[in-house]
């Protein structure tokens, strides 16, 4: 039955889904080297801490250097979700990432979408996409990226987020950007509560002005906190397997997605960084499921992924007539 469920995710970051197979192929085609024990099997790569981990991310990304990486790798995570049920991919992409390896703006995002557009022709699978904010390349870097976005409409490009070091760099950091954004209408989504607690939770919320919150999961040590998030109707991102893969909690049952269902917490399970933590979007489905949710719960997911997507109406009245 978990199989036959649509699901959807909204928290993925679309560089760190390349599979080890791809990753070979980019680096082979780019000339970079890349060491075998990097590799630990034909799903995942190898690493031995959070630190470690940074790292191995840093050196396998660093593979796609091209707007044609971008659109091999879209389409072929658009197609392994598709093989899942998965009817909606909201992901996070990276300009500075792409610029760092010669890019511009215009070019990967048209690769992104090429990828896009011939995944949703054969699989029926929608995507659209967040540009995020890299929160250790600065303040500056950040604003940059957001004002990018604002001067460079495109229809398939809806939110704007924050990711990155969230313990070293806090919230009031990136105050004049996100009020820019506020001032624009434009959806935000933070990173929060995934390294740090509520304190910096409270603070992304009120000074960055989110409608959802990567992760968020560590507001469930403060419940007036979790009250606040709920009377706000904030969504939050989680990735049980990313928060047990990176030592956040010890096991599923510690992880408390499940508890925050059940205070009536809007929440979404995604993958995050899908061959680094051995993680799929069914994965996580899978997850809930051994936790207690229903058949009828689990959509219930879907449907809280659709209804807080930064897409447009026209394509959230699709998408829900799906399920």
């Amino acid at each position: 039955m978990i199989e036959k469920i649509k699901k959807a995710e909204i928290h993925v970051h679309l560089e760190a889904t390349i599979m080890p197979k791809l990753c070979r192929k980019f680096a082979k085609n780019n000339n970079i080297k890349i060491p075998e024990e990097v590799f630990g099997s034909k799903y995942c790569y190898a690493w031995k801490d959070f630190y470690d981990f940074l790292k191995k991310y840093d050196l396998i990304t660093s593979v796609i250097k091209t707007p044609e990486d971008y659109y091999e790798l879209t389409y072929n995570y658009l197609k392994q979700c598709s093989q899942e049920n998965v009817i909606y991919v909201e992901a996070m992409i990276s300009s500075a990432h792409a610029k760092s390896k010669g890019m511009t703006y215009n070019s990967f995002i048209e690769g992104i979408i090429a990828g896009a557009k011939k995944a949703e022709e054969e699989f029926g699978i929608i995507s659209k996409y967040i540009v995020n904010g890299i929160r250790h390349l600065g303040a500056e870097s950040v604003h940059e990226t957001a004002t990018e976005v604002l001067k460079n409409f495109n229809e398939h490009i809806v939110g704007f987020g924050l990711a990155g070091d969230e313990l070293h760099f806090p919230p009031n950091l990136f105050i004049k950007t996100f009020d820019m954004l506020k001032k624009e209408s434009f959806p935000i989504t933070v990173h929060a509560g995934e390294w740090d607690g509520p304190e910096n939770i409270r603070n992304a919320i009120n000074l960055l002005h989110p409608t959802r919150l990567g992760h968020g999961v560590r507001s469930i040590e403060d419940p007036s906190l979790v009250d606040e998030i709920f009377d706000l109707n904030i969504t939050l991102e989680t990735c049980p397997t990313s928060n047990i893969a990176t030592n956040i909690y010890k096991t599923y049952e510690d992880h408390p997605a499940k508890q925050l269902f059940d205070r009536g917490i809007k929440i979404t399970v995604n993958s995050d960084d899908p061959p680094f933590f051995n993680a799929t979007v069914g994965g996580e489905y899978q997850v809930m499921s051994n936790l207690g949710l229903s058949n009828d719960q689990l959509l219930l997911l879907t449907n809280n992924a659709i209804q807080c997507a930064f897409c447009d109406d026209n394509t959230k009245n699709k998408l829900l007539k799906k399920l």
